[in-house]
């Protein structure tokens, strides 16, 4: 009868055991990978970013060694501005924003954001003492607040273009870890990439999300990660060059100590008429409009649209247009007709029936 030796299988096993353990801790990710979530898609986009920022500026190269996979995952939610990115010339309807925002934002952290040693003689002589006071520097917050789709989120790209800085569209699952203590070092990573790669925007939307007024029944890993947040936001760890943006619909939820962090605040409201007529200018100013339509009798119709509504009505009115040209023999493919009031969905609305 068939017999089985005890020892040897025993000895097998052990074997087998150890083979399988071996290449399991020779191909599972080290720990701080899995505490960051850093998985294959977030390396090969970190790599993309780090490629790009060298690219534009090639000094950073010892700036981007030695990185740690916390660095590394934020990397891949860098976005760097290039020709085709947003800027100032593409908004319209809040030009006393961009303007107040130029003059304090973007021309500070230009100047004085990354280096103050090379400030030029003239500012050096005249405002040294400003400078050295900090007087003269970018604010370290800016808030952007106000009813959804008036362009929050566009302005705080903008920005980051019109100042040639590095982008950082960071989220609340970005930062977020299940594992104790990896949201605080998530965080600190944040500002250690941003001070590497400076002249830098980090930007959170819904900021209201993260920063909501602090209570005793806060879990434990949000509270220290708004504190970590908090702490790192007054400097202590970065000098100049980095200015942290925030935007949200609901300002009255954010918490105290955070709101104290972002000194230069922005009402973006609803676009009034002349407002509205710049935006719907932006998008359909070399469209023909049939005889009795113009830019400006859509705009006095439109009362209450925010921007990212009037985008709308002229994407859907263009789209109907387009619809019925593509339907056009080839031969007829010369002339666009001109987008009427139907395009704009403008005659189902009571007030334009009247």
């Amino acid at each position: 009868m068939f017999s089985i030796d005890s020892k040897k299988l025993t000895e097998f096993a052990i074997i087998a055991g150890t083979a399988v353990s071996c290449y399991y801790l020779m191909t599972m990710p080290s720990p701080d990978a899995i505490g960051a979530n850093f998985d294959k898609k977030a390396q090969a986009k970190s790599d993309h970013n780090v490629k790009r920022i060298l690219e534009d500026n090639p000094d950073l190269a010892n700036n981007l060694k030695n990185l740690n996979t916390y660095e590394k995952k934020i990397l891949a939610d860098v976005f760097i501005p290039n020709s085709k990115s947003t800027r100032f010339k593409d908004i319209a309807g809040i030009d006393d924003i961009l303007e107040d925002l130029y003059e304090n934002v973007i021309i500070p952290l230009q100047e004085f954001g990354v280096d103050k040693k090379q400030l030029n003689k003239d500012l050096k002589e005249r405002f040294g003492h400003l400078v050295e006071n900090g007087l003269l520097e970018a604010p370290k917050g800016v808030l952007l607040y106000g009813p959804p789709g008036t362009g929050k989120s566009l302005t705080a790209k903008a920005v980051a273009t019109e100042c040639n800085a590095a982008f950082i569209n960071i989220s609340i699952s970005t930062l977020l870890s299940s594992y104790y203590g990896e949201s605080s070092k998530l965080v600190k990573a944040l500002f250690t990439v941003a001070d590497r790669i400076k002249p830098c925007v980090i930007f959170i939307d819904e900021i209201d999300s993260v920063f909501k007024t602090r209570s005793d029944t806060d879990h434990e890993v949000t509270s220290k990660m708004k504190s970590e947040f908090l702490s790192l936001i007054d400097g202590l760890e970065t000098d100049g060059g980095i200015l942290m943006m925030g935007a949200t619909n609901r300002r009255t939820d954010i918490d105290e100590a955070f709101l104290r962090r972002m000194p230069k605040q922005y009402k973006i409201g609803l676009p009034d008429k002349e407002a509205r007529e710049k935006i719907l200018s932006l998008y359909i100013q070399n469209i023909p409009l049939e005889n009795g339509l113009s830019i400006k009798l859509i705009a006095e119709n439109t009362s209450g649209f925010s921007g990212s509504d009037l985008k709308e009505i002229c994407r859907n009115a263009i789209n109907n247009m387009v619809k019925e040209y593509r339907k056009l023999p080839s031969s007829k493919h010369k002339d666009i007709r001109p987008l009427t009031a139907e395009d704009f969905g403008l005659t189902d609305m009571p007030f334009f029936l009247d």
